[in-house]
Protein backbone atom coordinates (compact mmCIF):
# COMPACT_ATOMS: atom_id res chain seq x y z
CA UNK A 1 0.00 0.00 0.00
CA UNK A 2 1.25 3.51 -0.85
CA UNK A 3 2.36 5.29 2.29
CA UNK A 4 3.17 9.00 2.42
CA UNK A 5 5.12 8.57 5.64
CA UNK A 6 7.55 6.19 3.89
CA UNK A 7 8.02 8.63 1.02
CA UNK A 8 8.49 11.49 3.49
CA UNK A 9 11.08 9.57 5.50
CA UNK A 10 13.08 8.48 2.43
CA UNK A 11 13.05 11.82 0.62
CA UNK A 12 13.13 14.20 3.57
CA UNK A 13 9.99 15.88 2.21
CA UNK A 14 7.52 17.03 4.88
CA UNK A 15 4.14 15.98 3.52
CA UNK A 16 2.35 17.05 6.69
CA UNK A 17 3.58 20.62 6.44
CA UNK A 18 3.04 20.69 2.67
CA UNK A 19 -0.59 19.58 2.95
CA UNK A 20 -1.39 21.95 5.82
CA UNK A 21 0.27 24.84 3.97
CA UNK A 22 -1.45 23.97 0.69
CA UNK A 23 -4.80 23.90 2.45
CA UNK A 24 -4.20 27.39 3.83
CA UNK A 25 -3.19 28.81 0.45
CA UNK A 26 -6.19 27.29 -1.34
CA UNK A 27 -8.56 28.61 1.32
CA UNK A 28 -7.07 32.12 1.18
CA UNK A 29 -7.38 32.28 -2.62
CA UNK A 30 -11.00 31.10 -2.52
CA UNK A 31 -11.77 33.49 0.35
CA UNK A 32 -10.45 36.43 -1.70
CA UNK A 33 -12.85 35.81 -4.58
CA UNK A 34 -15.77 35.00 -2.28
CA UNK A 35 -15.21 38.19 -0.27
CA UNK A 36 -14.91 40.19 -3.48
CA UNK A 37 -18.26 38.85 -4.68
CA UNK A 38 -19.82 40.03 -1.41
CA UNK A 39 -18.20 43.47 -1.90
CA UNK A 40 -16.27 43.59 1.34
CA UNK A 41 -13.33 46.01 1.41
CA UNK A 42 -10.26 45.06 -0.62
CA UNK A 43 -7.90 44.05 2.23
CA UNK A 44 -10.55 42.05 4.08
CA UNK A 45 -9.08 38.59 3.48
CA UNK A 46 -5.52 39.89 3.98
CA UNK A 47 -6.51 41.26 7.40
CA UNK A 48 -8.10 37.94 8.35
CA UNK A 49 -5.04 35.97 7.23
CA UNK A 50 -2.57 38.19 9.09
CA UNK A 51 -4.59 38.31 12.32
CA UNK A 52 -6.01 34.79 12.44
CA UNK A 53 -3.62 32.29 10.84
CA UNK A 54 -0.63 32.87 13.17
CA UNK A 55 -2.91 32.71 16.20
CA UNK A 56 -4.59 29.58 14.84
CA UNK A 57 -1.24 27.79 14.52
CA UNK A 58 -0.19 28.82 18.03
CA UNK A 59 -3.59 27.89 19.47
CA UNK A 60 -3.60 24.49 17.76
CA UNK A 61 -0.11 23.69 19.03
CA UNK A 62 -0.70 24.88 22.59
CA UNK A 63 -4.07 23.13 22.75
CA UNK A 64 -2.48 19.83 21.83
CA UNK A 65 0.39 20.23 24.29
CA UNK A 66 -1.86 21.28 27.18
CA UNK A 67 -4.26 18.37 26.81
CA UNK A 68 -1.46 15.93 26.04
CA UNK A 69 -0.04 16.78 29.45
CA UNK A 70 -3.31 17.03 31.40
CA UNK A 71 -4.54 13.80 29.81
CA UNK A 72 -1.58 11.93 31.23
CA UNK A 73 0.04 11.12 27.87
CA UNK A 74 3.15 13.15 28.72
CA UNK A 75 4.68 15.52 31.23
CA UNK A 76 5.98 19.05 30.92
CA UNK A 77 9.49 17.65 30.78
CA UNK A 78 8.54 15.80 27.59
CA UNK A 79 7.94 19.13 25.86
CA UNK A 80 11.21 21.10 25.65
CA UNK A 81 11.05 24.38 23.75
CA UNK A 82 12.70 22.83 20.69
CA UNK A 83 9.94 20.22 20.44
CA UNK A 84 7.20 22.79 21.06
CA UNK A 85 8.49 24.85 18.12
CA UNK A 86 8.73 21.76 15.92
CA UNK A 87 12.51 21.96 15.57
CA UNK A 88 13.22 18.45 16.81
CA UNK A 89 12.91 16.88 13.38
CA UNK A 90 9.24 15.91 13.68
CA UNK A 91 7.84 19.28 12.72
CA UNK A 92 4.54 20.38 14.24
CA UNK A 93 3.30 16.84 14.63
CA UNK A 94 0.48 17.32 17.09
CA UNK A 95 -2.01 20.09 16.42
CA UNK A 96 -5.41 20.37 18.05
CA UNK A 97 -7.88 21.76 15.52
CA UNK A 98 -10.24 23.09 18.18
CA UNK A 99 -7.42 25.06 19.79
CA UNK A 100 -6.69 26.61 16.42
CA UNK A 101 -10.33 27.48 15.78
CA UNK A 102 -10.74 29.17 19.15
CA UNK A 103 -7.56 31.20 18.67
CA UNK A 104 -8.61 32.21 15.14
CA UNK A 105 -12.01 33.33 16.45
CA UNK A 106 -10.24 35.60 18.92
CA UNK A 107 -8.03 36.92 16.13
CA UNK A 108 -11.10 37.86 14.12
CA UNK A 109 -12.04 40.33 16.87
CA UNK A 110 -8.93 42.28 15.88
CA UNK A 111 -10.21 42.40 12.31
CA UNK A 112 -13.50 43.85 13.57
CA UNK A 113 -11.57 46.69 15.22
CA UNK A 114 -9.51 47.31 12.09
CA UNK A 115 -12.67 48.03 10.13
CA UNK A 116 -13.71 51.09 12.13
CA UNK A 117 -12.35 53.47 9.50
CA UNK A 118 -13.92 51.60 6.60
CA UNK A 119 -17.20 52.72 5.00
CA UNK A 120 -20.14 50.98 6.67
CA UNK A 121 -21.21 49.29 3.45
CA UNK A 122 -17.79 47.58 3.12
CA UNK A 123 -17.45 46.30 6.69
CA UNK A 124 -18.13 42.77 7.83
CA UNK A 125 -19.69 41.76 11.12
CA UNK A 126 -18.09 39.00 13.18
CA UNK A 127 -20.72 36.53 12.01
CA UNK A 128 -20.10 37.47 8.38
CA UNK A 129 -16.41 36.77 8.90
CA UNK A 130 -17.30 33.48 10.57
CA UNK A 131 -19.57 32.52 7.66
CA UNK A 132 -16.79 33.09 5.15
CA UNK A 133 -14.04 31.65 7.33
CA UNK A 134 -15.73 28.43 8.43
CA UNK A 135 -17.09 27.73 4.96
CA UNK A 136 -13.44 27.37 3.92
CA UNK A 137 -11.90 26.13 7.15
CA UNK A 138 -13.74 22.87 6.67
CA UNK A 139 -12.00 22.53 3.28
CA UNK A 140 -8.69 23.05 5.03
CA UNK A 141 -9.67 20.22 7.36
CA UNK A 142 -10.46 17.99 4.37
CA UNK A 143 -6.92 18.52 3.07
CA UNK A 144 -5.25 18.63 6.48
CA UNK A 145 -6.51 15.19 7.50
CA UNK A 146 -4.33 13.71 4.78
CA UNK A 147 -1.44 15.24 6.66
CA UNK A 148 -2.44 12.91 9.48
CA UNK A 149 -2.17 10.05 7.00
CA UNK A 150 1.35 11.18 6.14
CA UNK A 151 2.24 11.34 9.83
CA UNK A 152 0.61 7.97 10.63
CA UNK A 153 -1.72 9.49 13.23
CA UNK A 154 -5.43 10.13 13.88
CA UNK A 155 -6.24 6.45 13.33
CA UNK A 156 -8.98 4.37 14.94
CA UNK A 157 -9.32 1.02 16.61
CA UNK A 158 -7.18 -1.94 15.59
CA UNK A 159 -8.63 -4.09 12.78
CA UNK A 160 -7.89 -7.78 13.31
CA UNK A 161 -10.33 -9.16 10.74
CA UNK A 162 -8.22 -9.71 7.60
CA UNK A 163 -11.27 -9.28 5.36
CA UNK A 164 -11.47 -5.65 6.58
CA UNK A 165 -7.79 -4.84 6.24
CA UNK A 166 -8.11 -2.64 3.18
CA UNK A 167 -8.12 1.07 2.51
CA UNK A 168 -10.21 3.19 2.96
CA UNK A 169 -11.83 1.20 5.76
CA UNK A 170 -8.48 0.64 7.45
CA UNK A 171 -4.91 1.88 7.21
CA UNK A 172 -1.65 0.12 8.04
CA UNK A 173 0.36 1.95 10.70
CA UNK A 174 4.07 1.25 10.30
CA UNK A 175 4.99 2.13 13.85
CA UNK A 176 2.41 -0.28 15.25
CA UNK A 177 2.82 -2.97 12.63
CA UNK A 178 -0.94 -3.43 12.39
CA UNK A 179 -4.12 -2.24 10.64
CA UNK A 180 -6.34 0.41 12.22
CA UNK A 181 -9.59 2.11 11.21
CA UNK A 182 -8.83 4.98 8.83
CA UNK A 183 -10.62 7.62 10.90
CA UNK A 184 -8.62 10.40 9.22
CA UNK A 185 -10.26 9.37 5.94
CA UNK A 186 -13.74 9.13 7.48
CA UNK A 187 -13.48 12.67 8.77
CA UNK A 188 -11.98 13.99 5.53
CA UNK A 189 -14.92 12.65 3.51
CA UNK A 190 -17.48 13.84 6.08
CA UNK A 191 -15.99 17.33 5.91
CA UNK A 192 -15.94 17.26 2.11
CA UNK A 193 -19.71 16.73 2.06
CA UNK A 194 -20.15 19.55 4.55
CA UNK A 195 -17.92 21.82 2.47
CA UNK A 196 -20.05 21.21 -0.63
CA UNK A 197 -23.22 22.24 1.23
CA UNK A 198 -21.60 25.31 2.82
CA UNK A 199 -20.27 26.51 -0.55
CA UNK A 200 -23.72 26.13 -2.07
CA UNK A 201 -25.25 28.01 0.84
CA UNK A 202 -22.69 30.84 0.69
CA UNK A 203 -22.37 31.30 -3.07
CA UNK A 204 -25.76 30.16 -4.30
CA UNK A 205 -28.74 32.31 -5.19
CA UNK A 206 -30.52 31.58 -1.92
CA UNK A 207 -29.27 33.60 1.05
CA UNK A 208 -29.58 33.18 4.81
CA UNK A 209 -28.96 35.31 7.90
CA UNK A 210 -25.51 36.29 9.15
CA UNK A 211 -24.08 33.38 11.09
CA UNK A 212 -26.04 30.66 9.31
CA UNK A 213 -23.03 29.04 7.64
CA UNK A 214 -21.10 29.24 10.90
CA UNK A 215 -24.00 27.53 12.68
CA UNK A 216 -24.19 24.80 10.03
CA UNK A 217 -20.44 24.23 10.35
CA UNK A 218 -20.79 23.81 14.12
CA UNK A 219 -23.66 21.33 13.70
CA UNK A 220 -22.13 19.34 10.84
CA UNK A 221 -18.56 19.19 12.08
CA UNK A 222 -19.52 18.76 15.73
CA UNK A 223 -21.88 15.86 14.95
CA UNK A 224 -19.43 14.02 12.71
CA UNK A 225 -16.37 14.63 14.86
CA UNK A 226 -18.15 13.35 17.99
CA UNK A 227 -18.74 9.91 16.50
CA UNK A 228 -15.48 9.65 14.57
CA UNK A 229 -13.49 10.70 17.63
CA UNK A 230 -15.14 7.85 19.52
CA UNK A 231 -13.41 5.41 17.13
CA UNK A 232 -9.93 6.84 17.57
CA UNK A 233 -7.30 5.12 19.64
CA UNK A 234 -4.94 8.13 19.87
CA UNK A 235 -7.31 10.75 21.28
CA UNK A 236 -6.45 13.49 23.73
CA UNK A 237 -8.24 12.84 27.03
CA UNK A 238 -9.66 15.32 29.51
CA UNK A 239 -10.25 12.49 31.97
CA UNK A 240 -8.21 9.45 30.86
CA UNK A 241 -10.46 6.63 29.69
CA UNK A 242 -13.61 8.65 30.44
CA UNK A 243 -13.91 11.96 28.55
CA UNK A 244 -12.19 12.75 25.26
CA UNK A 245 -11.41 16.46 24.82
CA UNK A 246 -12.61 16.64 21.21
CA UNK A 247 -15.87 14.83 21.95
CA UNK A 248 -16.69 17.27 24.71
CA UNK A 249 -15.95 20.28 22.50
CA UNK A 250 -17.89 18.67 19.63
CA UNK A 251 -21.00 18.47 21.80
CA UNK A 252 -20.52 22.11 22.81
CA UNK A 253 -20.21 23.49 19.27
CA UNK A 254 -23.09 21.30 18.08
CA UNK A 255 -25.29 22.92 20.72
CA UNK A 256 -24.00 26.38 19.76
CA UNK A 257 -24.96 25.80 16.12
CA UNK A 258 -28.47 24.65 17.05
CA UNK A 259 -28.85 27.62 19.41
CA UNK A 260 -27.87 30.18 16.73
CA UNK A 261 -30.50 28.93 14.28
CA UNK A 262 -33.15 28.52 17.00
CA UNK A 263 -32.50 32.08 18.21
CA UNK A 264 -32.99 33.49 14.73
CA UNK A 265 -36.29 31.64 14.28
CA UNK A 266 -37.56 32.73 17.70
CA UNK A 267 -36.60 36.38 17.21
CA UNK A 268 -38.13 36.48 13.73
CA UNK A 269 -41.43 35.21 15.11
CA UNK A 270 -41.27 37.59 18.07
CA UNK A 271 -40.90 40.72 15.91
CA UNK A 272 -43.39 39.49 13.31
CA UNK A 273 -40.95 39.01 10.45
CA UNK A 274 -40.05 36.09 8.21
CA UNK A 275 -36.88 34.12 9.00
CA UNK A 276 -34.03 34.83 6.61
CA UNK A 277 -33.39 31.26 5.47
CA UNK A 278 -32.71 30.24 1.86
CA UNK A 279 -34.37 33.34 0.40
CA UNK A 280 -33.73 34.18 -3.25
CA UNK A 281 -31.35 37.13 -3.45
CA UNK A 282 -33.67 39.19 -5.64
CA UNK A 283 -36.47 38.72 -3.10
CA UNK A 284 -34.56 40.00 -0.06
CA UNK A 285 -36.29 42.82 1.78
CA UNK A 286 -36.88 44.25 5.24
CA UNK A 287 -39.71 41.80 5.83
CA UNK A 288 -37.03 39.21 6.61
CA UNK A 289 -35.53 39.30 10.09
CA UNK A 290 -31.85 40.24 10.10
CA UNK A 291 -31.78 41.50 6.51
CA UNK A 292 -30.67 45.00 7.56
CA UNK A 293 -27.55 43.52 9.16
CA UNK A 294 -26.41 41.74 6.01
CA UNK A 295 -23.97 42.96 3.38
CA UNK A 296 -26.79 42.63 0.85
CA UNK A 297 -28.67 45.47 2.54
CA UNK A 298 -25.58 47.55 3.30
CA UNK A 299 -24.49 47.35 -0.33
CA UNK A 300 -27.67 49.24 -1.26
CA UNK A 301 -26.37 52.18 0.77
CA UNK A 302 -23.37 52.67 -1.50
CA UNK A 303 -25.15 54.97 -3.96
CA UNK A 304 -26.55 57.09 -1.13
CA UNK A 305 -23.16 57.31 0.56
CA UNK A 306 -21.46 58.37 -2.65
CA UNK A 307 -24.22 60.84 -3.51
CA UNK A 308 -24.00 62.49 -0.10
CA UNK A 309 -20.22 62.66 -0.33
CA UNK A 310 -20.36 64.34 -3.74
CA UNK A 311 -23.04 66.73 -2.48
CA UNK A 312 -20.82 67.78 0.42
CA UNK A 313 -17.89 68.30 -1.93
CA UNK A 314 -20.03 70.40 -4.27
CA UNK A 315 -21.28 72.67 -1.49
CA UNK A 316 -17.90 73.05 0.17
CA UNK A 317 -16.35 76.51 -0.46
CA UNK A 318 -13.44 76.49 -2.85
CA UNK A 319 -10.37 78.06 -1.29
CA UNK A 320 -8.06 79.87 -3.73
CA UNK A 321 -4.55 78.54 -4.03
CA UNK A 322 -1.97 81.33 -4.19
CA UNK A 323 0.97 78.98 -4.20
CA UNK A 324 0.70 78.11 -7.88
CA UNK A 325 0.36 81.03 -10.30
CA UNK A 326 1.11 80.82 -14.03
CA UNK A 327 1.87 83.60 -16.52
CA UNK A 328 -1.76 84.03 -17.55
CA UNK A 329 -2.63 85.03 -13.98
CA UNK A 330 -0.09 87.92 -13.93
CA UNK A 331 -2.42 90.34 -15.69
CA UNK A 332 -1.74 93.10 -13.13
CA UNK A 333 1.98 93.02 -13.93
CA UNK A 334 1.29 93.25 -17.68
CA UNK A 335 -1.05 96.26 -17.27
CA UNK A 336 1.41 98.04 -14.97
CA UNK A 337 4.22 97.54 -17.50
CA UNK A 338 2.10 98.98 -20.37
CA UNK A 339 1.18 102.11 -18.35
CA UNK A 340 4.85 102.76 -17.58
CA UNK A 341 5.81 102.49 -21.29
CA UNK A 342 3.09 105.03 -22.26
CA UNK A 343 4.37 107.55 -19.71
CA UNK A 344 7.92 107.26 -20.97
CA UNK A 345 6.82 108.04 -24.51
Amino acid sequence: MFNLSQVSASSGFNWYGFLIGSGMVICIVLAYFMAKSRKFYGDFVFDIAVCCIPLAIVGARLGYIIFDITGGNSTLADWPIQKILGLDGNGLSGLMIYGGLIAAALGSLIVVLLQKRKPEYERATWFEMADLGFTLIILGQVIGRWGNFANQEAYGNIVLDKSLQWFPYAVFIEGKGAWFQATFFYESMWNLIGFAFLMWSYNGKRKSFNGFNFAVYCIWYGFGRFFIEGLRSDSLWLVPGVIRVSQLISIAIFIVGIAIIAYHLIMAKRVGKKPLLFVMKNELSKEFYGYEKTIFYRSTLISDEERQKKERERKAPVEPNFDEVDDSDKYWEIEHSEEKENKDE
